[in-house]
């Protein structure tokens, strides 16, 4: 089925976004990316307890698209090139 042929809604449920987490790229099927799902992303499986330290780049809106994720919070991601570095933390 050719692009011309899909109905608007077929064509939405396609678009995908590519974003960069740790170096590595990742495909996600929303516009807006919260801090769980980066965390899946990028630690599969990992510790629910667990505090990670988010920065992002490359996103929409804000400060020049950069800043900081925290848990509870999201994030609108540009078509393509919005990055991650997450990085585990410990409670002191």
């Amino acid at each position: 089925m050719s692009a011309v042929d899909m109905t608007a809604e077929e064509r939405t449920k396609r678009k995908t976004y590519d974003i960069v987490i740790n170096g590595s790229v990742y495909e996600v099927h929303d516009e807006t990316v919260t801090y769980q799902q980066v965390i899946g992303l990028a630690f599969p499986g990992s510790d629910p307890a667990v505090i990670y330290s988010m920065a992002y780049r490359k996103a929409k809106g804000g400060r020049g698209g950069t800043g900081t994720l925290v848990p509870g919070a999201s994030v609108e991601v540009k078509k393509q090139g919005t990055s991650f570095d997450v990085t585990p933390t410990t409670r002191s």
